[in-house]
């Protein structure tokens, strides 16, 4: 029998285990992550480290609001009981994601019932210990600051729109001159093509180009085109500041069409505190897909991916799909798709139709446009994503092939989400029994709708599970939205 001495070690080699994951889960929200390591630790000495089963509630609509819950892994889904005493669901949190803040600072009963979506380990912090934590640590009462804006913000916007929900293109021309008043105004014409939607395309903040290029007279405002799109070509009142002169546009389109496409033709940058410009921040805010249109310039994509990543921080990423579009504008461009890795590639086009003839009646868009477009537009339903994970070993690190997995889980999620993708990539992973292992790993990538996402997750994780025992696999790992979780 070990000595007392022995069994202390043991119990705070546990403990300090136990204290790293808590840090670690910590510093997935945005809350926590910007202390040091010292206040880390401050923070999950006040936390407790919880686990619930699938399916099972962790908190309950109506009942009260006594702790902040940090989702460490797993999926856990947001349910509201309507007035039918039906369960609709509002949201899925992934690790890093919290709920329970509000209910805390205005100590009301919990607004929604919150349930395990797989099995989930949770952080829970006491209301008492939250609010000592927001006094202690400033930083963490701006950042929940935000936090609550945001709602804010997208609670006034539903107010204010009603039932409007209009959905935002963003076309980015990141070089000028690579043709987005010509992509933007086919684009508009596929997008009301193929939805039967009301939809409209202007450019920000003043839409000359598109003026020019349509050779019309200034003082026209709206062109109506049959097959259901509109050309905006004036806006109200340019002596307006492009704050204002933005939320005014936003607002009053958002009300009228279903489809909104907006070319933005000035310089995006952020100033020395990260920050841009508000009427950008209000496009960004209300856009549903961003296109980046870049020439076929390999010099230039270096400047393309840094775009990416401040864009990235400035968007919900589980909200908003980014895509980077390469037009071969001129002939006897030698490159290739396989030399600029971007979402689409607009070959050069002969006898391309000027834009003045664009949006007449029965204009053909050339067929690789009209292709790319289409897919464009489907993705602009399928804003949300998942990814499935499958390892090339089994037993922790004996390598077997396991592509007859990635043919069936292609085909599982096809059959529910209407196709599927994948890729290879390179991983390390930390095993239990032998520490980090390397292995190529295959990514198979379905992007869904809202609707597919409710009806279908469950047996998404449950295909995963059952493909993590013939795997023999310690765990397996699933993205949703962008964001990991083990299963």
């Amino acid at each position: 029998m070990p000595g007392k001495s022995s069994i202390f070690l043991a119990f705070r080699s546990d403990n300090m285990k136990k204290t790293s994951l808590v840090v670690q889960s910590l510093r997935q929200s945005v809350l926590f992550n910007h202390l040091a390591e010292d206040d880390l630790n401050f923070v999950a000495d006040q936390a407790k480290f919880r686990q619930f089963f699938a399916s099972e509630v962790i908190v309950s609509q109506g009942h009260p609001s006594d702790s902040l819950f940090l989702v460490a892994n797993g999926i856990v889904a947001i349910q509201r009981r309507t007035n039918k005493s039906e369960m609709q669901i509002l949201a899925y949190l992934m690790p890093g994601n919290t709920f329970g803040e509000v209910g805390i600072l205005e100590n009301q009963p919990r607004s929604a019932t919150v349930v395990a979506v797989t099995e989930v380990d949770v952080l829970v912090i006491r209301r008492a210990e939250f609010l000592a934590i927001l006094h202690r640590y400033p930083t963490v009462t701006i950042e929940l600051a935000k936090m609550l804006g945001r709602y804010l913000v997208e609670s006034n916007k539903r107010i204010a729109r009603g039932n409007a929900r209009a959905r935002a293109i963003l076309i980015l021309d990141m070089f000028n001159g690579g043709g987005a008043t010509s992509v933007g105004v086919m684009l508009a014409h596929v997008l009301a093509e193929r939805t039967g939607q009301k939809t409209i395309y202007t450019e920000h903040p003043f839409p000359q180009k598109l003026i020019t290029d349509l050779q019309v007279d200034k003082k026209i405002r709206m062109i109506k085109h049959k097959s259901g799109y509109d050309l905006l070509l004036t806006h109200d009142d340019p002596s307006l500041p492009d704050a204002v002169k933005t939320a005014f546009l936003l607002d009053k389109i958002a009300m009228d069409y279903d489809n909104i496409i907006i070319t933005f033709n000035e310089s995006i940058d952020e100033d020395v505190n990260g920050k841009l410009d508000q009427d950008i921040e209000m496009m960004l805010d209300n856009a549903r897909q961003i296109i980046l249109l870049v020439p076929p310039d390999p010099t230039v994509w270096a400047q393309v991916e840094e775009a990416q990543k401040m864009l990235s921080r400035h968007i919900r990423r589980d909200e908003v799909t980014m895509f980077t579009l390469v037009n071969h504008a001129a002939a006897g461009s030698s490159l290739s798709a396989q030399d600029f890795q971007a979402d689409f590639h607009v070959p050069f086009i002969t006898n391309f139709p000027p834009l003045r003839e664009a949006h007449t009646d029965g204009v053909q868009i050339p067929p690789q446009l009209h292709t790319i477009f289409t897919l464009l537009v489907d993705r602009l339903e399928r804003s949300h994503n998942i990814g499935v994970f499958i390892p090339t070993t089994v037993d922790v690190n004996l390598a077997i092939d396991t592509r007859p997995f990635v043919d069936r889980t292609l085909n599982f999620l096809a059959q529910r989400f209407g196709g599927a993708t994948c890729r290879e990539a390179q991983g390390v992973w930390n095993s239990n029994q032998v520490g980090l292992v390397g292995e190529t790993v295959y990514i198979v990538n379905t992007h869904v709708t809202k609707s597919d996402m409710d009806k279908y997750l469950d047996e998404v994780i449950a295909y995963i599970k059952g493909m993590k025992i013939e795997l023999k696999q310690e765990a397996m790992a699933m993205e949703v939205n962008q964001r990991m979780t083990l299963i």
